[in-house]
Parts: C-alpha cells; sequence; structure tokens
C-alpha cells in the first residue's frame, strides 16, 4: 500500500471513531444540560451582585460618618469581598471540559463536593455576619430618620430592645432567605450533575 494510502486509511480510522464517539447516546444525554457550564455562568452572575452590593457598603461608609455604622457595614464589606473572591476562587476551578489527568466520573464529582462545601460555607459564616448587617442598617436608618447622632438615638432603652427584636427577627430570615437563593441558582444544575453522576458511576459497575 502506498503511502499516500496509509495516510488516507488512518483519517478514515480516526474519522469514523470520532464519529462513534460523539453519537454516543449517554454522551449527549449526560452533556446535553451541561450543568457545569451553567453554575460557572450563575457564579458570574454572583459576582457580579457582590461587586455591585459592596460598591454600595463602600458609599455608606463614605457618606455616613458613623462611627458605629462604619464598623458594623465594615465587617459586612470584608465578609462580601471574601464572598466574591471564594466565588472567583470556584469558578475559575470549573472546567466544563474534561482534564486529560482525570476520568469524567472523578471531574463531576470534584466539581459536585466542591460547589456543595462551598455553599454550605458561605451560609455558615453569613450566620455571623447577618447581626452585623442588621445593626449597621438599623442604626443609619434611625439616624436618618430621627435627624440624631447614633448614641443619641441608640441611648433610648426602648431602641435597645427593638434592635435585638430585629436582629432575632432578620438574622433567621435572611438565613433562609440566602438559601433559597443558593437553591434556586444552583440546586437545579446540581441535581443535574448529581443524576449525571449517578448515571455514570452504575455504567461503571
Amino acid at each position: 500500500m502506498s503511502l499516500e494510502k496509509q495516510w488516507q486509511h488512518i483519517n478514515e480510522q480516526e474519522d469514523e471513531d470520532l464519529s462513534a464517539l460523539m453519537n454516543n447516546p449517554q454522551l449527549k444525554k449526560l452533556t446535553s444540560h451541561q450543568p457545569l457550564q451553567k453554575i460557572k455562568n450563575n457564579l458570574l452572575i454572583n459576582m457580579a451582585w457582590g461587586i455591585g452590593i459592596a460598591v454600595c457598603y463602600v458609599l455608606i461608609l463614605f457618606f455616613f460618618p458613623y462611627w458605629q455604622v462604619r464598623l458594623c457595614i465594615g465587617v459586612v464589606l470584608l465578609f462580601t469581598l471574601w464572598a466574591i473572591s471564594t466565588a472567583y476562587t470556584q469558578y475559575k476551578s470549573i472546567q466544563p471540559t474534561v482534564s486529560s489527568q482525570n476520568s469524567l466520573l472523578a471531574e463531576m464529582k470534584r466539581h459536585h463536593a466542591s460547589m456543595i462545601l462551598w455553599m454550605k460555607t458561605q451560609e455558615r459564616v453569613a450566620l455571623f455576619i447577618y447581626p452585623f448587617s442588621t445593626a449597621g442598617g438599623f442604626m443609619l436608618g434611625g439616624a436618618i430618620g430621627s435627624g440624631r447622632s447614633v448614641d443619641y438615638f441608640m441611648s433610648k432603652p426602648v431602641v435597645q430592645i427593638a434592635l435585638v427584636i430585629s436582629i432575632a427577627i432578620l438574622v433567621p430570615l435572611a438565613y433562609w432567605f440566602a438559601k433559597w437563593l443558593f437553591n434556586k441558582s444552583f440546586g437545579k444544575h446540581l441535581k443535574t450533575l448529581g443524576e449525571n453522576i449517578q448515571e455514570l458511576s452504575s455504567d461503571e459497575v
């Protein structure tokens, strides 16, 4: 066989193998919804919202010279920046294409576990931040509404009781709202990813 015919034969074999791979119904089923890409897109949206919220906090720190408010909002701002940085790390770690060094199943399991851990960590850390956020907003609103300083506004016992009640009510609400947002943004795609993992796991058994 001539060299040219051998080359054509090799190319024909490669085309057949590639065509068989692309037409594999299991592969089409697993990649049709592209859950990893959608998760990555939603992480980008999450970061965009975080940056917008961080800018609002910076404006509050700049325009309202109440040290109590600045302390509380400063803590929340640091948390927001941390949340953005962790989202960015998660975003960069997710590669919808499969690494040549790992199997498809291993990659999917890694991404699934990493996203679950990231969401749970965000929720748990936020529990310690919500009281600062509530207190900062409460004191800022009270100072603006009353036209008095935060020291004067907060010196009244009834206001202090109202702050405690606000924290007791708003912190759980904020926690559950955050869980709802995470589920809305990532829950459906993580579920699809989990189903794909189960499908591949059953095929390997």
